[in-house]
């Protein structure tokens, strides 16, 4: 029988096995032409995608809650549960009310993930010990998600030559290979404090998340960041057809766009250590700005690397976030404070997906482009602004 550090051990290669399963989604190159083949206009798919964060945002946090108190592998095995059942109906779906109930139950499915999975890893590292390292293993969890996502997102571009449904129904099955795997997970040591309330426990973490300047600083920043590149992702295919790329090209463009992320999250490691805390964020923000602004310009010779610049950009970002977060986080509080910071980006997500999809069919894709590039200068405004307040209160609040 192994013993309780061996269990634990195995999280660790579990978890990357689980995430290539969760990672197999063949639907990516063709979600959003999808829909568009179904009937439905820009507009509604911002809707959708708009009800989409706002499931999130009303489930994450009581997800996290209920993660911290319950434990955080039940509600990882529930993600991966919905998750797969979602990609199911998506495959039987063709007018808006059914896509709307696969979008809900994918939502929640997103948020018990958000509430629970990196919360997992990070806490199975501490009761091992081995913390410190969580910034370059859960870098290779987000390199597993990206290369799986592109091996997913080239076969998918092959398989939708013949039908835009079937790359549906092979990831409804890979992703429930995935909810059988994280069953064998070993639950980590739950930190227990002295708010057992649930309205005490959520009130204290939001105080912490709101005072602490820094995990204030990286919570805004995340949530817009992640908030516009969560959109651009809906843009991506109607942009790259607009270019003039045929859709035979496109798996080939993803796969290209998934495995330049994995190397960003790969290498965030040593790249936010050779640059620091401050000057990484700035060089992220700068580039994804000139990404948004060059997609405007629909520059058919170069259009192709812009997608795949921002990709990188999210994926180096994710690990060197979250890392920032945990590492100012305590453990008793830490899905919760985590569904906070989910839940601020679909805040966000909600009021501006709709929004720019409709500029997108009443002017153009390029104006809407255009305007998510600007956004993004606003949160290039409020990091530095907030730099300078974290810079003046992180000696006596760390």
């Amino acid at each position: 029988m192994l013993s309780r550090k061996q269990r634990l051990e195995s999280n660790i290669w579990k978890f990357y096995i689980y995430r290539v399963f969760s990672s197999l989604i063949f639907v990516v190159p063709i979600f959003v032409l999808f829909y568009q083949e179904n009937g439905l206009s820009m507009t509604q798919i911002m809707i959708l995608q708009a009800v989409y964060t706002s499931i999130i945002m009303l489930a994450v946090v009581p997800a996290g809650i209920v993660a911290d108190y319950i434990g955080k592998k039940k509600v990882l095995v529930a993600n991966a549960f919905l998750f797969s059942l979602s990609w199911l109906l998506f495959s039987l779906s063709s007018s808006f009310i059914s896509f709307l109930i696969a979008e809900i139950i994918i939502a929640l499915a997103s948020a018990m993930w958000a509430a629970s999975g990196t919360a997992l890893f990070y806490d199975t590292l501490k009761e091992l010990k081995k913390e410190s390292q969580f910034k370059k293993k859960y870098g290779l969890v987000v390199t597993v998600n990206y290369i799986f996502w592109g091996i997913a997102s080239l076969a998918g571009g092959y398989f939708a030559q013949s039908s835009l449904r079937f790359p549906f129904m092979i990831t409804a099955v890979s992703t429930a290979i995935g909810f059988l795997i994280a069953f064998s997970l070993t639950e980590p040591k739950s930190y227990k404090h002295a708010d057992t309330h649930y309205l005490a426990h959520l009130k204290g973490a939001i105080r912490f998340s709101s005072t602490h300047p820094k995990v204030r600083l990286f919570i805004l920043y995340s949530s817009i960041f992640f908030t516009m590149l969560f959109i651009a992702q809906m843009f991506y295919q109607p942009y790259l057809k607009s270019i003039g790329l045929s859709l035979i090209y496109f798996g080939i463009i993803y796969f290209a766009i998934e495995l330049i992320a994995a190397v960003g999250s790969k290498s965030a490691s040593r790249i936010e250590s050779f640059f620091g805390e401050k000057k990484i964020l700035s060089i992220i923000l700068i580039i994804s700005i000139f990404c948004f602004f060059g997609m405007s310009q629909g520059l058919i010779i170069i259009g192709f690397l812009f997608p795949i610049i921002l990709s990188f950009n999210g994926a180096m970002l994710e690990p060197i976030i979250q890392d920032y977060i945990n590492k100012h986080t305590e453990s008793h509080h830490r899905a919760t404070v985590m569904s906070l910071n989910t839940l601020i980006q679909e805040i966000f997500s909600t009021a501006l997906a709709p929004f720019l999809g409709y500029i997108a069919d009443i002017w153009s894709l390029s104006t809407a482009l255009m305007m998510s590039g600007m956004i993004l200068c606003i949160n290039l405004i409020i990091l530095f602004m907030l730099f300078k307040l974290a810079k003046a209160k992180t000696d006596t609040s760390d």
